[in-house]
């Protein structure tokens, strides 16, 4: 179960990664760019097909997307000096809070299932 999770990190990582790097390559328009996005996008994927072998799809997606969301806009904040509007961090806040929520269903679930096998 906790590899499900180190995977599931990964392809939040590299999807990070690959978004930064569109950033930059967008704007240089080096074919390298190009294929370290497209690497990287693509491993995310990879990643998180290996996290949903034990981590709900609904679950894991939630997880993945609105941390790269989060995280891609820490990103642009941090990297590409880009500020945030009054909604723009209230939608931020907004997907971290749904973050928690979906995660802390997972653990529930979880739960639920074990006592579902000890009844059996």
């Amino acid at each position: 179960m906790r590899l499900a999770w180190v995977f599931l990190a990964l392809a939040i990582a590299t999807e990070v990664i690959g978004l930064t790097v569109m950033k930059a390559a967008s704007s240089s328009g080096g074919a390298w760019g190009y294929a370290v996005m497209y690497a990287s996008i693509a491993l995310s994927y990879v990643f998180l097909a290996k996290a949903v072998k034990t981590i709900s799809v609904g679950v894991a997606y939630a997880i993945w997307e609105g941390s790269g969301i989060a995280l891609i806009t820490l990103v642009s904040v941090f990297v590409f000096n880009h500020v945030l509007s009054n909604q723009e961090m209230i939608g931020l806040l907004m997907a971290v809070g749904g973050i928690v929520l979906v995660n802390a269903g997972e653990v529930h679930d979880e739960e639920d299932m074990e006592v579902a096998d000890d009844r059996v």
